[in-house]
C-alpha cells in the first residue's frame, strides 16, 4: 500500500548525476540518509538513463530538506542540479517547493495532483491595465468552458475562444489584443494560464480534472511527461535556467516571429510572462538583459532584432533610416546678430 503513487506529495528531479552500478536505489537512499541525518521518508527512487534521478516523497517538507542540501551538492565529481517537478512535467525552484509545503500544512490530506501550485501568476508588468483586465476575463471564460468537460480537443477550445473574443462582431468580450495573441502565438498564450489549464497532447483540461490526474500518473510510470510546445522551440520557456538556454531560445524565437517591438508586440511580452524564477517579467527588462548577455541581439528604437540575421539586418537599416529622416526636419531658431533679432533656417544635421 505504501508503494501507491497516490501517496506521493512531492517529486524531485536530480540532473547531472554520475553513473551508478546495478544497486543504484540503495546507493541513492544511503547518500540521502548520510547527508540529511534526519528521518526522511522516500516513497520511491526511479533512475532514468542517461543522467536522471526521480525521488518521490510522502511529505513535501522532506522533499524541501533534500532540495536544500543536494542542489549544488558535489557527488563523485558531479555538481548535482535539483528541480521540483510540477504535475504537468515542468520544473520549479526552491520557492515553488516552499509554497507547496505551506499549502500542504494549511490543507492536510489533499492530493498534490489536485492542487493549483505554481510559482508565478500573471504579472501586470507585462501589460497595460486594459490588457491585464481582458487577460483575467479570458482566463475566467476558458476555465468556465472546461469545467463542463473532463477534457476537450485543443483546437476546438482555441476556435471557441477566438470566436468569443473576436473583434469582427462587437460584443462585451471583443478584444483586438486577445484575437492577435491567439493568432500570432496560441501555444505560448495558452501556456500563460497553466496554473488552472493544462494542455496534454492534443487535448486541454483543468488541472483538477480526473483526466489530467490519470495522464500525469501514466506519464510518471513512463518516467516523464511530454510538454506541449511548438516545433521551432528548443525547449519551453518554463525550463530555461541559464543565459545560454535563454540566448538559444531567443534566437529561435526571433527567427520565427521576426523583430519584436517591446511595447506593442504580443509574442515578446508573452515570452517575458512565461519565464519562471528570477528572469525579467517585462519585455523591456528582458530585452535589456538579452543585449547584455548576447552580442547577436540588438535593440533599436524599442524594437528587438537578431543583428546576425540578414533579414533583421535590413530591417535595422530601414529603422535607422526612418529615424534619421524624422530627425532632419527644418526648424526655425531665433538668432541674435548685430542687426538685431533675425530668423535663420537651420537644418539639424548642420548643428
Amino acid at each position: 500500500m505504501l508503494s501507491s503513487d497516490t501517496l506521493v506529495r512531492a517529486k524531485l528531479l536530480f540532473l547531472n548525476v554520475p553513473g551508478l552500478p546495478t544497486a543504484h536505489k540503495n546507493i541513492i537512499l544511503n547518500l540521502i540518509k548520510k547527508e540529511i541525518r534526519e528521518d526522511i521518508s522516500i516513497q520511491d527512487v526511479v533512475v532514468v538513463p542517461p543522467g536522471k534521478w526521480f525521488l518521490n516523497f510522502y511529505r513535501p517538507e522532506d522533499a524541501l530538506k533534500v532540495f536544500k542540501v543536494f542542489n549544488g551538492f558535489n557527488y563523485r565529481g558531479h555538481t548535482l542540479v535539483v528541480r521540483f517537478c510540477y504535475p504537468d512535467g515542468t520544473y520549479g525552484d526552491e520557492t515553488a517547493l516552499t509554497e507547496l509545503v505551506q499549502c500542504s500544512n494549511n490543507a492536510k490530506g489533499r492530493l498534490f495532483e489536485q492542487r493549483e501550485i505554481v510559482q508565478d501568476t500573471l504579472s501586470s508588468e507585462c501589460w497595460t491595465i486594459a490588457e491585464y483586465e481582458v487577460l483575467q476575463k479570458f482566463e475566467t471564460e476558458l476555465v468556465n468552458l472546461l469545467k463542463t468537460h473532463a477534457y476537450l480537443p485543443y483546437h476546438n477550445v482555441l476556435q471557441s475562444m477566438r470566436t468569443l473574443f473576436s473583434n469582427r462582431i462587437p460584443s462585451a468580450t471583443s478584444s483586438i489584443f486577445i484575437s492577435e495573441a491567439l493568432t500570432q502565438w496560441p501555444t505560448g498564450f495558452i501556456r500563460m494560464f497553466n496554473r488552472n489549464v493544462k494542455v496534454v497532447s492534443n487535448t486541454m483540461c483543468l488541472s483538477t480534472s480526473s483526466y489530467y490526474t490519470q495522464r500525469i500518473h501514466d506519464s510518471a510510470m513512463e518516467g516523464g511527461c511530454s510538454v506541449h510546445r511548438n516545433s521551432w522551440e528548443p525547449m519551453v520557456p518554463e525550463d530555461i535556467r541559464s543565459d545560454i538556454q535563454l540566448i538559444q531560445y531567443i534566437h529561435s524565437f526571433l527567427g520565427h516571429f521576426g523583430p519584436q517591438n517591446i511595447d506593442i508586440d504580443a509574442p515578446i511580452r508573452i515570452l517575458a510572462q512565461s519565464l519562471r524564477g528570477t528572469w525579467p517579467k517585462s519585455a523591456e527588462e528582458l530585452a535589456s538583459l538579452l543585449t547584455d548577455i548576447s552580442s547577436g541581439v540588438a535593440i533599436v528604437n524599442r524594437v528587438l532584432y537578431l543583428s546576425s540575421n540578414p533579414v533583421h539586418h535590413e530591417k535595422i537599416i530601414d529603422n535607422l533610416a526612418t529615424y534619421q529622416d524624422d530627425c532632419t526636419d527644418v526648424y526655425f531658431l531665433p538668432l541674435s546678430s548685430l542687426d538685431g533679432q533675425k530668423l535663420m533656417i537651420v537644418d539639424v544635421e548642420d548643428l
